[in-house]
């Protein structure tokens, strides 16, 4: 059987799902590197509601407030 070879071939093993941590890991490393903070929604989600209502605060004073999705 014979298998049509397209110009992404050579890229699909490197072809997969995302790691589910790998954007904590990343926002882990940005921080000890750089000093940046990213925060996604999934980890605001986990934080306390005193936490989450401070977090979210200091983003919409930095960078305007945010349009509910």
């Amino acid at each position: 059987m014979s298998y049509s070879r397209g110009s992404l071939t050579p890229y699909a093993a490197q072809m997969r799902d995302p790691d589910e941590r790998g954007a904590h890991r990343l926002a882990a490393r940005m921080w000890h590197t750089e000093g940046a903070v990213v925060l996604r929604p999934e980890s605001i989600a986990r934080l306390d509601p005193l936490d989450r209502d401070y977090v979210r605060a200091i983003a919409a004073k930095l960078y305007g407030p945010r349009e509910d999705r």
